[in-house]
């Protein structure tokens, strides 16, 4: 569902909480994380209150840091929704959990009409679950290195023939453990590991879980200020110097950095970035980064500048439609939210990842996704060689532990 075309009414009650860590906040499964430890961001939720979008009005006195949202989700790549995942779905937590800086808070949620009484009763029933124990061992299969030749081939001959500039070649590498994998336990190892980035769960209507720790800002809108990331152009860690003077990686970065500058133009009254790319360092690759500002025409909603900007060349490749057909047809699996976007959103504005670096969780079984731009110049090799860098982001925290 839409969130624009759902504006239902909910109420809402707050009080500091007495969790020891948020990851702990139960006992049901987690229905939302969001986290950004580099910028003391921390939100666990449980249950869901409402869907689609709509208001809160407070029943409390309004935190002086209110929590981020209230409403989470975000939507699948190109509406490849995985059973279970709609294409776009927005969600208020039964209760929701956040950190102020100071200390953590508790909030509970409901429709308009449900007493203080019954929210109180919500939140006195939080409890912590147990303490995350043990160590989980998986065993992963990376898929066959010849299909994987085989899509980059056919997509270099479609960049030959003028088909488009850019295509992002993803794949997929099956992963099973020898117990049921511990979401929580996941997404405290991938705070810990990748803590510039956005951590973060989507719970699906069967039981599985997407999680993740992206790299890559979608969005972050708060009135008409919009601002997005172009990240494009990977090395090994520690070679960012190599980025900046390899023609091939700089290519890739500029088709996305167009790319996104084309989807913000016709929204937008003022529009900048720097001329060149500086690198991002992450805990095992490096990226070349742009920043890309902007400020929205009068009237124009900030979700709706979201949906047409995404995917981004990033995710997907340039010109959009010619990449996105030739995906489809040649890719050989659905994405589901992979490469998506995921994020919070309410009155203090809108803020979204790229659902990278990512992993669907369906006991002690999980698919790990991960990508590569593919231009002219590109070789199978390497870009087999990226992937393998990019996975290592989410095999550690699931239990895979020769890599």
């Amino acid at each position: 569902m839409r969130n624009d075309l759902a504006r239902r009414q909910y109420v809402g009650l707050a009080r500091p909480a007495a969790l020891g860590a948020l990851l702990r906040l139960g006992p049901e499964p987690l229905s939302v994380c969001w986290s950004n430890p580099s910028r003391a961001l921390h939100v666990t939720g449980v249950g869901i209150a409402g869907e689609g979008g709509g208001d809160v009005t407070w029943l409390s006195a309004v935190p002086l840091h209110a929590p981020p949202g209230p409403w989470f989700g975000g939507w699948a790549f190109a509406g490849q929704a995985w059973p279970g995942f709609d294409e776009e779905r927005w969600i208020l937590p039964e209760v929701l959990t956040w950190w102020d800086g100071a200390r953590p808070w508790l909030a509970a949620f409901g429709p308009a009409g449900t007493s203080e009484e019954v929210l109180e009763q919500r939140l006195d029933a939080v409890r912590e679950v147990e303490p995350f124990t043990g160590t989980l061992t998986a065993r992963a299969v990376p898929g066959s290195q010849a299909e994987w030749k085989s899509r980059v081939d056919a997509a270099l001959s479609a960049i030959a023939a003028g088909t488009f500039d850019k295509v992002v070649l993803a794949r997929v590498i099956e992963l099973e453990s020898d117990r049921p994998i511990v979401e929580r336990a996941v997404l405290k190892a991938l705070e810990a590991r990748h803590p510039q980035c956005w951590s973060f769960l989507v719970r699906g209507r069967g039981g599985q879980a997407f999680v993740g720790a992206s790299p890559e800002t979608l969005c972050e809108a708060s009135g008409d200020s919009f601002a997005t990331d172009a990240l494009a152009g990977t090395a090994a860690g520690g070679q960012g110097g190599a980025l900046l003077s390899s023609d091939k990686e700089l290519r890739e970065h500029r088709a996305v950095v167009e790319g996104i500058v084309e989807s913000l133009t016709p929204f937008s009254l003022e529009l900048s970035h720097p001329t060149t790319p500086a690198v991002k360092v992450l805990a095992n690759v490096d990226h070349l980064f742009t920043p890309v500002r902007a400020k929205l025409k009068p009237g124009v909603r900030a979700l709706e500048v979201a949906r047409a900007l995404h995917p981004t060349p990033a995710v997907a490749g340039r010109p959009r439609a010619e990449a996105l057909a030739w995906l489809r047809a040649n890719e050989g699996f659905e994405r589901g939210w992979y490469a998506g976007a995921v994020g919070a959103m309410g009155p203090g504005g809108l803020t979204l990842a790229v659902a990278l670096r990512s992993a669907l969780i369906s006991g002690s079984r999980a698919q790990v996704f991960v990508g590569a731009g593919i231009v002219a110049g590109s070789t199978a090799e390497a870009e087999w060689l990226e992937t393998e860098r990019k996975s290592k982001a989410m095999l550690p925290a699931l239990g895979v532990h020769d890599v």
